[in-house]
């Protein structure tokens, strides 16, 4: 009887399977931040351990998926994926449409490539060469590598055949990160980022992602991103007066330009509102480009109107090269408010400080930071710090973005 018993629990868990499949989930993680290990080794940088990799180059049968990810430095996302028969650590990347991992034909004494999972095509029965080079030069580090096609399962979705590319060399500085390649979720070029093929292989419903950030920089769990379809979930719910009834808030669409590969959108203004000098103060006066940026937490600008706001929210100290703020103020901040489609998006001090703890000592950083790279001059970008607060849809087809604020 008992064996009886337990094929009919077996048959129900796989009949429950095939319902979860049918939503890809890719969930994301957290994990102590990279910038708190920096800070515990702070002579690092003397021996070429920066962050300047961080500076990306502009162009280089189930029906859903979703997908958890892991958080690391701030707000790099990441989850587990498997390329061929290998684990890969890799990041889901809005501002990059090449996906890529470290390969094991990276040099030995490439300090970058080291502390990694390496992808070896030679254990890969899955693998097929295509050898076509990869170069992104961006001045002061550059990455290097060549292409090749493997089957990818990501969450529990199988992409066969995913066109990818092999690192063979990576910036000195990435040594110290958690990740060992990424995952292009910008549009395509030339070649297909693999949610399109996953569309192409009716592995999705549609050509569009989601991504919804945990804004409990305590929790393990940093957020997910969805393959194919809105999870109703993570919107936020207005209840109606009088009533135990609930509605969805609207999701306001933005248009893309999709030129340049990433997700770039128009960005009217921000506003500060300093209530102590009873005076509005407004940047991106006449509208400004933005990117979204899924993989960090700052928010980036023009120096001096980077400058300007942390100096409204009295963010003028400095910590491991960013601006920050004592604690004891961070309940006092403004909000900031974002206006796009014609709305008002606003953020809090909870979004934009960063709260980072170093054995005893608890510091403040400001997510707004100035241009480090020629890529970033003359536009906004938009990373975890303006995400965590929205649920974000990604519609690949119709070019657009949708904004809603998150549950």
């Amino acid at each position: 009887m008992w064996k009886i018993l337990l094929c009919c629990v077996l048959c129900l868990i796989s009949d429950l399977d095939v319902v979860k499949n049918e939503q890809i989930r890719v969930p994301l993680m957290r994990q102590k931040t990279l910038r708190e290990q920096i800070e515990r080794m702070p002579n690092l940088k003397k021996f070429g351990l920066d962050f300047e990799w961080l500076h990306k180059p502009h162009k280089h049968k189930q029906t859903n998926d979703t997908i958890a990810l892991l958080r690391n430095l701030d707000a790099e996302f990441y989850s587990i994926v498997k390329i061929g028969s290998q684990t890969f650590k890799m990041l889901f990347d809005t501002a990059w449409y090449t996906s890529w991992v470290i390969s094991s034909e990276c040099r030995w004494y490439t300090l970058g490539c080291a502390s990694h999972q390496q992808y070896n095509h030679k254990k890969s029965p899955t693998y097929k060469p295509n050898g076509t080079k990869f170069f992104a030069n961006e001045g002061s580090y550059n990455l290097t590598g060549f292409y090749s096609n493997d089957t990818f399962i990501i969450g529990n979705t199988t992409v066969p055949g995913q066109l990818f590319v092999e690192m063979t060399y990576v910036p000195t500085s990435y040594y110290s990160q958690k990740s060992d390649g990424l995952m292009a979720l910008g549009f395509k070029d030339q070649f297909n980022p693999f949610i399109y093929n996953m569309k192409k292989n009716k592995t999705i419903d549609k050509l569009l992602f989601t991504i919804y950030i945990n804004r409990d920089q305590e929790s393990n769990s940093a957020g997910e991103i969805s393959l194919g379809f809105i999870d109703d979930k993570h919107i936020y719910k207005n209840v109606i007066p009088g009533t135990n009834r609930t509605y969805s808030e609207n999701i306001t669409y933005v248009p893309v330009n999709p030129s340049q590969g990433y997700w770039q959108i128009q960005l009217e203004r921000i506003m500060v509102n300093k209530t102590s000098q009873n005076m509005t103060n407004v940047f991106c006066k006449e509208g400004c480009s933005a990117i979204i940026d899924s993989t960090a937490n700052s928010i980036i600008g023009p120096k001096d109107e980077i400058d300007n706001i942390n100096k409204l929210i009295g963010a003028n100290g400095r910590s491991m090269g960013r601006n920050s703020i004592k604690c004891s103020k961070v309940d006092s901040l403004p909000p900031i408010h974002f206006f796009l489609g014609g709305k008002n998006f606003t953020i809090y001090a909870t979004n934009y400080i960063y709260k980072t703890s170093t054995f005893a000592s608890t510091k403040c950083i400001s997510a707004f930071v100035a241009p480090e790279a020629p890529t970033e001059e003359g536009m906004w970008i938009l990373g975890g710090a303006f995400l965590s607060q929205f649920y974000s849809i990604y519609d690949i087809e119709e070019y657009k973005i949708g904004f809603v604020t998150a549950a």
